[in-house]
């Protein structure tokens, strides 16, 4: 219809392919530079010894239940993905949508930030369809339906916390929050802004249409529920598996800002800042940065455990 045929118009203006390439190699190595040097701080601080220990009192079926959970979360993201998709004409079976998420996984492994592999997601499901920017959007709209839960969760967190939070985690949690309202609420300001072109302002007016549509955000606002649900389990079980005492209801504070903070186009995978955060938001509660480290390390391992799926 014509909302897919709006949003099926090439980006132009986008700069000449080979300064792009330059920008993307730059920043590419900036990334690995960053990671490498997050990384480098984190060993020359921790008691290598004491992480050890963390590991050796692991509770190994705890591990599996956080993969386990990962997968569910990963096959609810699918569904999220599929539901955008089929409204932009792509017909693809849950089925496929699983598998083209869990190649995205795999490839996010070594690919900056948490949303690397979505580039390898737009791909598949572009195939040779030409509808190249169908897909863009497509993936766009779970994102930011995503992102929007997320950041809802994390301010549940703070609400449900049972413990007195430091300011600093307050703040930024509401500011967080401020920051999504700001944005979604300049789509409208944006589609009437003279400096767009009529391509552009037709294409966030049809973004803003979709964003606003009860009937196709009701499902996949639950299934990003339940991604987000799984993520609080996944480190709540990961906690368990080495006897951490955090209550659950901290994770939903600790989980989405870590999960923020990795979406910062810095690192790779969220390599060294995962850890950092992890570490950074379990001091308020007196957890060893030794045991903060194992957790975020366990972390990572499902992801990696999940991803290879993918590959």
């Amino acid at each position: 219809g014509p909302v897919k045929d709006i949003l099926n118009r090439p980006l132009t203006g986008l700069g000449s392919p080979t300064k792009n390439n330059v920008d993307y190699n730059v920043r590419k190595y900036i990334r690995i530079a960053v990671s490498a040097v997050l990384l480098t701080l984190i060993a020359w601080r921790t008691e290598w010894s004491e992480v050890a220990k963390q590991f050796a009192n692991l509770r190994v079926e705890m591990w599996f239940a956080a993969v386990g959970l990962y997968v569910l979360a990963q096959i609810a993201s699918a569904r999220r993905w599929q539901l955008f998709a089929h409204e932009l004409g792509f017909e693809e079976s849950l089925p496929q949508f699983c598998a083209y998420s869990f190649i995205g996984m795999f490839f996010s492994l070594v690919l900056p930030t948490l949303i690397g592999g979505d580039v390898l997601r737009m791909w598949y499901l572009n195939g040779e369809s030409g509808r190249k920017w169908l897909a863009i959007a497509s993936v766009f709209l779970e994102r930011v339906n995503g992102l929007v839960i997320l950041i809802a969760t994390a301010c549940v967190g703070v609400l449900i916390a049972p413990v007195e939070l430091p300011w600093w985690i307050v703040g930024s949690v509401w500011g967080s929050a401020a920051c999504a309202a700001v944005g979604l609420a300049s789509v409208p300001i944006l589609k009437r802004w003279r400096r767009l072109s009529l391509e552009r302002r037709e294409q966030l007016q049809a973004f803003l249409g979709m964003l606003r549509s009860p009937r196709l955000l009701a499902e996949p606002t639950f299934m990003s529920i339940l991604v987000h649900l799984a993520g609080v389990l996944i480190l709540w079980c990961l906690g368990v598996g080495i006897g951490l005492d955090v209550p659950i209801a901290y994770y939903f504070v600790l989980v989405p800002m870590v999960s923020l903070l990795m979406l910062l186009p810095i690192s790779v995978n969220g390599m060294g800042v995962r850890e950092a955060g992890t570490v950074l938001f379990l001091l308020p509660l007196g957890v060893d940065e030794s045991a903060a480290l194992a957790l975020a390390f366990l972390w990572f391992t499902t992801g990696v455990a999940v991803g290879a799926m993918g590959g």
